[in-house]
């Protein structure tokens, strides 16, 4: 599966490289002035990778994304899950913390955290954001992997897309 990761990393970055700059300057200065509005409220909400949440057994899996491995809400989650029986996978950068030390399977990436600790990768961009743009691609690497294991195209999975956009 290695060479099909690799491959699928491949895909994604090269398209990553190819449309993001290609983002018109005039509509994103446009939307950057509106979100450097003086004392606006900013709501960002977002549709289209959700799942319906059902009770978790000692048969399923959670998995838990987070840098630091200990911001509140993931440990709480992992905390439960663990309770319960349930298997869970850590994707973060830090070995050892609380959510790593409760999982059963890790993926640690190279990147930072907000406390930006010595054995993280030394971005220079804020806090965890190398993370989150690091977790969304696998995210999409991990789909591409997931469908070539299945024999899935883009055709037999259009059924399962969210319609209520």
């Amino acid at each position: 599966m290695s060479r099909v990761r690799k491959e699928a990393t491949e895909l994604v970055l090269n398209e990553l490289a190819q449309t993001l700059p290609t983002i018109d300057d005039a509509q994103f200065d446009a939307f950057l002035a509106e979100l450097l509005v003086p004392g606006r409220r900013i709501l960002v909400t977002g549709v289209g990778r959700v799942e319906t949440e059902l009770p978790v057994g000692p048969n399923d899996l959670l998995v838990v994304a987070s840098a630091s491995g200990e911001s509140k809400l993931p440990v709480a989650l992992a905390k439960i899950a663990h309770n319960l029986g349930v298997t869970i996978a850590y994707v973060g950068c830090t070995p050892g913390s609380t959510v790593d030390s409760l999982a059963n399977l890790r993926v640690i990436v190279p990147g930072r955290t907000k406390f930006a600790g010595p054995n993280n990768y030394p971005s220079l961009q804020p806090m965890s954001t190398l993370f989150e743009q690091e977790l969304y691609l696998l995210g999409d690497v991990i789909a591409l992997c997931i469908m070539e294991h299945n024999g899935w195209n883009e055709d037999s999975i259009k059924d399962r897309h969210a319609n209520l956009e």
